[in-house]
């Protein structure tokens, strides 16, 4: 049977509403499904090309491009990756990271609202790594029923709930730890989107050397606490700048309890809403305790930022996110189109025969169309 190109055409359309529809699901979670985004043997150190002094040992893969802004301030771009030593070279200090996006703080309407409830913004804590322990309280790196980092986040809900929050945590571990962990982990940071959850936090533990993490803030021994940032998604401009008003604050409120901001490869289910960061709260070789201690201070810094009572300026969050999710969409047609456009001059077998088959093809479609508009033309003519 001989296909006609108007039924190719037609297949390769459907095709690419089948596309563009399942590029828009899945596009997110691409590097978090197909990617390991942790080391599962040693830890990777990123390294001052300049100087040669380390900056930062984390059990995340480093790629170049990833971006870590320091607990002075400091911001490092990753070059190239030997292994699992990452050079990195510093740039301009007011950082680009963070440039461009106005700080989210909480919106008129949030605040109006909150005023006349007496309520405080709705905070979601997950794991999507709840098997993480820390062995010198839970003898153990790894509880795959459930970790140590479980009751973190426990005491991260307490000390939020003291303060008045609405906080639906979440103890799910999403066992086992692989790179399908987020893709199990989404359907509950869904659930807390759903739920009108407005600040979502992904409690985790890094696994380096205890000192990475061992502070002293206030007198308390405390670990410190890691924001990172998924760089793979829409919504990466606006959880950039809420994890530096996050920084900021902790800066101000509890000095060196904010370990620093690493921007990654990754999605990490921020795609969902502008407000999520994921916390890495010390490492498997340090006390839990001392974990516990530095979300309860970190409770004090989310307080401080939902307290603010200025509007974020220009446009509200979930425009924002609507606009970059459209300029995703829209890039997808774009490449979309192009590959359709190629695949029909290579088919044709050159541009003229390509012309004259379209040409063809709407000559063919759209003439019963014409001979219609004719005779309704004439129609009227006749009724003058």
């Amino acid at each position: 049977m001989k296909i006609r190109f108007w039924q190719v055409a037609g297949l390769l359309g459907v095709l690419l509403l089948s596309v563009i529809s399942f590029s828009s699901a899945a596009t997110p979670n691409y590097f978090d499904l197909f990617n390991q985004s942790e080391s599962s043997e040693g830890y990777y150190t990123m390294i001052n090309r300049k100087d040669n002094s380390v900056i930062l040992r984390t059990a995340r893969i480093l790629h170049p491009g990833d971006q870590y802004i320091d607990q002075d301030n400091r911001h490092f771009r990753v070059l190239m990756v030997d292994e699992k030593k990452a050079w990195a070279e510093q740039i301009e200090s007011k950082s680009s990271f963070t440039q461009g996006a106005p700080a989210l703080l909480p919106s008129g309407g949030e605040i109006a609202a909150r005023n006349n409830q007496n309520e405080k913004l709705k905070v979601g804590i997950y794991h999507t790594h709840g098997a993480e322990s820390y062995v010198p309280s839970d003898g153990t790196e790894t509880i795959e029923q459930g970790g140590g980092i479980l009751q973190v986040g426990d005491n991260l809900a307490r000390a939020l709930r003291e303060k008045g929050f609405v906080v639906n945590h979440i103890r799910e571990p999403h066992t086992p730890h692989d790179a399908g962990a987020y893709q199990r982990s989404r359907r509950t940071a869904q659930e807390l989107v759903t739920e009108g959850d407005q600040l979502i936090f992904d409690v985790h533990r890094d696994a380096v050397p205890p000192e990475e993490y061992e502070k002293t803030v206030e007198g308390e021994d405390v670990t410190r606490i890691l924001l990172v940032v998924g760089q793979q998604n829409q919504n990466a401009e606006n959880n950039r700048q809420f994890a530096a008003t996050l920084k900021q604050i902790a800066d101000e409120q509890h000095p060196g309890l904010v370990k620093g901001i690493l921007g990654a490869q990754g999605n990490y289910n921020q795609d969902l809403t502008p407000r999520a960061i994921l916390l890495e709260v010390g490492a498997h070789e340090n006390n839990r305790e001392d974990a516990e201690r530095a979300v309860a201070l970190f409770a004090d810094v989310i307080d401080r930022y939902t307290a603010r009572t200025e509007a974020a300026p220009g446009q509200p969050p979930a425009a924002r996110t609507n606009r970059l999710a459209l300029s995703s969409v829209l890039k997808v047609i774009v490449l979309l189109a192009a590959a359709l456009f190629i695949y029909l001059l290579v088919a044709a077998g050159s541009w003229e025969e390509m012309k004259r088959k379209v040409g063809a093809f709407f000559a063919r479609e759209f003439a019963d169309l014409r001979v219609s508009r004719r005779q309704e033309d004439d129609g009227e003519g006749d009724q003058d």
